[in-house]
C-alpha cells in the first residue's frame, strides 16, 4: 500500500469512527432535551431504540444493494447532519410552546434519515461490527457532558468530518462552494438564534417559552413568553404579567393620589420593576420620587432588560427619579426627609427575612418619615388565598398608629390581592369616603377610575376573626406562618 494510500485510509477510518460516535452523542443530547421538555422516559427509549434500529438496518439493506455508490454524496450527507445538530435544538426551542412534541419528533426523524445516510456513505475502512458499540459508547459518553458542552462538541466533530470530506471527496467546485457557503449560513444562523442551555434547563418547570433568566440578589428570576405578553416568575412563582399588571399598580398608585391633598414628594419602598413609577410619574403635580430597592439586582434589570422597561416605559430614565444607593433598612431609620406618600411594594412574607417588612417595628419606622397628612400604603398579599395573614398585618398596622383603609383587587393571573392605605391624619371612613367620591382622575388608566374605586374598597363578610389578631412583631413572627400555611392550592 502507498504511503499516501495508507494517510487517506487512516484519515477515513478517523472519520467514520467519529461519524459513528456522532450518533450517540446526539441522541443522548436529544434526550436531555426532550427530559426537559417535560418528555416521558418510555419517549426517550423509544427514540433511542429506533435510532438504532433505522440507522444500523438500513445502513446494511442500503449498503448490501449499493455498495460504494454513494460515496460521493459522503460530504452532502454530513453536511445536512450538521445543519440537524446544530439546528435541531434551537428550533425545538423556537417554537416553544406549540407543537413542540411533533417538531421533537420531527427533529428527530430528520435526524435518524441523517445518519443513515451517513452510514450509507462511510465507506468500507471500519467493518459494520464495530458501529454498534460505537454508537452505545457516543451515547454513554454524552451523558458524562452538560448539553452545553456536548453540544458544541457534537458541531465540532461535525464540522471537522464535513471538512475532511470536502478536501477529500470528488465534488465539483460548484457543489464544494455551496456546502462551504451553507455551513457560513448555518452558523451565522445558529448566532442569530442561540438560546442558552440553561433555559433548556429551567423550561421542565415552566409552560410556555423561557426568553430570559438571571439570579437577583435574592432571588430567581425568569421571564416567559405567551403570544405577544410576558410573564415575570420570582422563585418559580408568578410575580407579575404584562397581560394584567394594570389591574395591580393602577389601583395602588392612584388610589393614594385620589385621598391625598397634595403629594409632591413620594418614596417609593422596593418596586423594582419600575411599573409603579410609571403609574405615579402620570401625575404631573408630583415634583420628586425617591426609590429604594429591597433587591437592587432586580431593581438594575428593572432598569436596563428589555422586557422590563417596555413595560414600565422606560420609568427610572425620568429626572423626578432619584435612587437611594442605601441599604433600605438603615436609610429609613436614619433619613431627615419626610415625604407626603410611601409606597411600600415588597416581597411577600414567606420568610423570617421578609417578615420583617409586615412587623409593627418596621411600621413605626415608616411613621417617622411620613408627613401629618401623609398617606402610606403597602401590599398586603391575598385576602383570599392568605386571609389570615392579610388580616394580621392590617391589625398590625393598627396597633402601630395607623388608620386602615383595606382594599383589593381582582388581578387575572395573580387571583385577589390586597393593600392597606394608612394614615396618620385621616380617619378609615374619610380615606374611603374621598377614594369613592373624589373627582375622577385627569390621568390615562386602562382600567381605574371612580367605579372601580368603590369596587376595590367593598369587602364582603369573612369567615375568619378579624378582631381578636395577634401583632406581628420581629420577637413573636405570626405573618410568614399564616402565609404559608394559606389556602394557594385554591389557585
Amino acid at each position: 500500500m502507498h504511503q499516501s494510500s495508507k494517510l487517506n485510509w487512516n484519515y477515513q477510518l478517523f472519520a467514520n469512527v467519529i461519524i459513528n460516535l456522532l450518533p450517540g452523542l446526539t441522541i443522548a443530547f436529544l434526550s436531555t432535551l426532550l427530559i426537559y421538555f417535560k418528555q416521558k422516559a418510555i419517549l426517550h427509549n423509544t427514540v433511542i431504540l429506533v435510532s438504532v434500529f433505522m440507522v444500523y438496518f438500513l445502513s446494511h439493506i442500503f449498503r448490501s444493494r449499493t455498495g460504494n455508490k454513494f460515496n460521493n454524496y459522503k460530504a452532502v450527507a454530513i453536511i445536512i447532519f450538521f445543519v440537524i445538530c446544530i439546528l435541531g435544538a434551537q428550533f425545538i426551542y423556537q417554537i416553544r410552546p406549540y407543537t413542540f412534541y411533533i417538531s421533537g419528533f420531527a427533529v428527530g426523524g430528520i435526524l435518524l434519515l441523517t445518519i443513515s445516510s451517513t452510514f450509507l456513505a462511510s465507506g468500507q475502512s471500519l467493518k459494520i461490527v464495530w458501529r454498534f458499540p460505537l454508537f452505545l459508547a457516543g451515547y454513554v459518553i454524552g451523558f458524562f457532558f452538560s448539553p452545553e458542552i456536548l453540544q458544541f462538541i457534537i458541531v465540532g466533530l461535525a464540522l471537522i468530518v464535513t471538512g475532511f470530506n470536502l478536501i477529500t471527496t470528488t465534488l465539483n467546485k460548484i457543489i464544494k462552494v455551496s456546502i462551504s457557503g451553507t455551513i457560513i449560513l448555518v452558523i451565522m444562523a445558529f448566532w442569530q438564534f442561540y438560546t442558552p442551555i440553561i433555559y433548556y434547563e429551567e423550561q421542565a418547570d415552566y409552560e410556555d417559552k423561557i426568553l430570559f433568566t438571571a439570579a437577583t440578589q435574592y432571588h430567581k428570576l425568569v421571564i416567559t413568553q405567551w403570544h405577544e405578553d410576558y410573564w415575570y416568575f420570582i422563585d418559580k412563582l408568578k410575580n407579575l404579567s404584562s397581560i394584567d399588571e394594570y389591574l395591580y399598580y393602577e389601583p395602588m398608585t392612584h388610589s393614594i393620589f385620589k385621598i391625598a391633598g397634595n403629594v409632591e414628594k413620594i418614596l417609593v419602598i422596593g418596586g423594582e420593576n419600575g411599573c409603579l413609577l410609571r403609574e405615579a410619574l402620570k401625575h404631573n403635580d408630583l415634583q420628586r420620587i425617591d426609590v429604594i430597592s429591597y433587591d437592587t439586582l432586580l431593581r438594575k434589570l428593572g432598569e436596563e432588560n428589555q422586557y422590563y422597561v417596555s413595560m414600565n416605559q422606560h420609568s427610572y430614565e425620568h429626572d423626578k427619579v432619584h435612587i437611594i444607593h442605601k441599604d433600605l433598612l438603615q436609610y429609613i431609620s436614619e433619613t431627615k426627609e419626610r415625604y407626603d406618600a410611601i409606597f411600600i411594594d415588597l416581597p411577600d412574607p414567606r420568610s423570617i427575612e421578609t417578615n420583617r417588612y409586615y412587623t409593627i417595628e418596621f411600621y413605626n419606622i415608616i411613621q417617622n418619615i411620613l408627613n401629618k397628612e401623609g398617606i402610606m400604603i403597602t401590599q398586603a398579599g391575598s385576602p383570599l388565598f392568605a386571609t389570615e395573614a392579610y388580616y394580621t398585618i392590617g391589625h398590625t398596622i393598627d396597633e402601630a398608629g395607623f388608620h386602615i383603609l383595606p382594599i383589593h383587587n381582582q388581578i387575572l393571573t395573580l387571583g385577589e390581592w390586597g393593600w392597606y392605605i394608612c394614615s396618620l391624619d385621616l380617619e378609615s371612613d374619610e380615606m374611603g369616603k374621598r377614594l369613592v367620591e373624589q373627582r375622577e382622575l385627569t390621568v390615562e388608566t386602562s382600567w381605574f377610575n371612580n367605579e372601580a374605586a368603590s369596587l376595590i374598597s367593598a369587602f364582603g363578610k369573612t369567615y375568619y376573626d378579624t378582631l381578636n389578631l395577634d401583632i406581628n412583631s420581629l420577637e413573636h413572627p405570626l405573618v410568614y406562618q399564616y402565609y404559608l400555611k394559606g389556602n394557594w392550592n385554591l389557585k
